[in-house]
């Protein structure tokens, strides 16, 4: 008698974030909010000058608000 193979669970596909800082009010949010984007997203936001996904950028927004 054969053996049923059990089916696979489904694999969700990853999605990473990037951390971004907002330079201008825009659909991503308000002037120096840090917002967290998809790689197509921040890559969209940074080709129009909207976003800066540069660490020392982010860095410098998260530390306006503390």
């Amino acid at each position: 008698m054969a053996k049923h193979k059990e089916a696979a669970a489904p694999v969700a596909p990853v999605v990473t974030t990037v951390k971004a800082r907002v330079l201008t009010n825009c659909a991503y949010g308000r002037c120096n909010d840090v917002v967290e984007l998809t790689k197509a997203e921040a890559a969209q936001g940074t080709a129009v000058g909207f976003i800066d996904c540069h660490p020392d950028a982010v860095a410098y927004a998260e530390a306006l608000t503390d």
